[in-house]
């Protein structure tokens, strides 16, 4: 999968490369089994594989970054000015390379609330479906920008070079704008081009890597405000229809459009640790550029942050994926107010009891958790869970047998490492309580545990239920 961060370049290139690399947009596959279809961020940045089946939450030592941040609450309802017609979106005129994706966002600390239209919306020809796409596109281009990363290379007296390109959206009437964190995360400086093509500086706000978001702020003209209406992605349907809007290949203002294709409970990310939770698989084409724009619903609510897309051999494959906005809801406000979101983190390694592991181990359960390894340090090696000695060769995978087996969290069963990701990423935060039930020689007891802070980038080692090879630790 491909990020989909675009590098900038100019109009006529662009549009080159469209017609030769259409549908390079970025995704992970999040349950399906797969061939060798890479997934890729939306940035235009070649990334990693994605995990596949199994195991979890390796214990890794953390690499240097990331602020804490702790609060949950969506954003109240702000005061905004009505959007209006934009002028047409130019494309922007810098070149770099392609580099990697997005940034991590928060909003303020209130919803922001929905803009309407000043000006009535051009007639429309064609039906329901065209009219929609028309009415959300006209309703909320104006509160997407291009955000613009550059990098100061070593050297004396070395000018900002530009690196990449890809897009954010209003999120309040103070200026503060949501992305994906990979489209920011190396950048020295940020501008942000508004939808009347005005250019201006940004600075960072707060970001998070694990959730691939991030959130800036600058100091956009009160004429130019236009914070987006923040809706329920837990509300979403399968099936129901979906408006993109983004920068791809540097050409600003660009709608695409698509349907709910299916949720995901964890897609990983193709670099670092980031997962999307719950994540929104969308057939609306995302190419790189459009990392960190706005997936809106029919009424013209943001209910997802594009980020991710399949290529396999580089062709478009219909398979792209969205942050939920209900995980940027659950962080954002630490990220303005703190600067970082304090992830729970448990410290262990699991992998899925399939049928096949069962039989040949002469398990006790046919489902549940086998822990493979425990960090000494963390929430998990402190409780005494025990991680398997034996490694033995199950199917295509070696599997370490003898140690815990997880049945359930919090009562809640469990039966994949996705399962635990999700659980403990949507209802949980560090210093949180959580009770593992577990399986220790054939007799069931529940193991107490005080989650600790997820470290800041959390390496990746195990696999999970996807066409890659690496699992999100936990």
């Amino acid at each position: 999968m491909r990020r989909v961060k675009s590098s900038l370049m100019p109009l006529l290139s662009a549009i080159g490369m469209l017609v030769l690399v259409a549908g390079c947009s970025s995704g992970s596959s999040g349950d399906s089994g797969g061939g060798a279809a890479q997934p890729t961020r939306a940035t235009g940045a070649a990334a990693t594989s994605n995990p596949a089946t199994a195991a979890t939450n390796a214990p890794t030592t953390p690499a240097a970054q990331a602020p804490t941040a702790a609060a949950t609450s969506a954003p109240a309802a702000q005061a905004q000015s009505q959007p209006t017609q934009s002028a047409p979106a130019r494309t922007t005129a810098a070149q770099s390379g392609g580099n990697t994706g997005s940034a991590g966002g928060g909003a303020t600390g209130a919803a922001s609330g929905g803009a309407s239209s000043a000006q009535a919306a051009p007639p429309v020809q064609g039906g329901a479906s065209s009219d929609t796409v028309i009415r959300v596109y006209h309703d909320w281009r104006p509160s997407a920008v291009t955000v613009i990363s550059s990098v100061v290379p070593p050297g004396f007296r070395s000018e900002p070079q530009p690196q990449g390109t890809g897009t954010g959206f209003m999120i309040d009437d103070q200026g503060r704008i949501l992305t994906n964190n990979h489209v920011i995360a190396d950048a020295d400086r940020l501008e942000v081009t508004l939808a009347n093509g005005t250019t201006i500086p940004a600075q960072l706000v707060g970001r998070d890597s694990r959730f691939d978001l991030a959130v800036i702020q600058a100091n956009v003209p009160a004429d130019q405000l236009h914070p987006t209406q923040l809706g329920d992605s837990d509300q979403i349907q399968v099936g129901e229809q979906v408006v993109a809007i983004g920068n791809p290949y540097g050409l600003e203002g660009t709608v695409t459009t698509g349907v709910v294709s299916s949720r995901r409970p964890v897609v990983a990310e193709p670099e670092g640790d980031g997962v999307l939770v719950n994540a929104i698989q969308t057939d609306a084409s995302i190419n790189p550029g459009n990392s960190g724009g706005p997936l809106l619903n029919s009424r013209g609510e943001v209910i997802g942050i594009t980020t991710l897309g399949l290529m396999p051999q580089g062709g478009q494959t219909g398979l792209n994926f969205a942050i939920p906005i209900n995980s940027a809801k659950k962080i954002m406000n630490d990220l303005i107010s703190n600067g970082s979101y304090p992830h729970p983190f448990v410290g262990i390694a699991t992998a899925e009891i399939t049928s096949t592991i069962a039989s040949q181990f002469g398990l006790p359960v046919q489902q549940g958790l086998l822990v493979q390894s425990v960090d000494p340090n963390s929430a998990a090696g402190q409780a005494g869970l025990q991680a398997g000695s034996q490694q033995q060769q199950a199917g295509a995978r070696q599997v370490a047998a003898g140690g815990d087996i997880i049945t359930a969290v919090d009562g809640q069963p469990m039966r994949r490492p996705e399962d635990f990701i999700s659980y403990l990423e949507l209802n949980k935060r560090a210093g949180d309580s959580m009770t593992l039930t577990v399986l220790r020689n054939g007799q069931q007891q529940n193991v107490n545990l005080t989650l600790g802070q997820r470290p800041a980038t959390q390496a990746q080692s195990q696999p999970t239920t996807q066409p890659s090879t690496r699992q999100p630790g936990r």
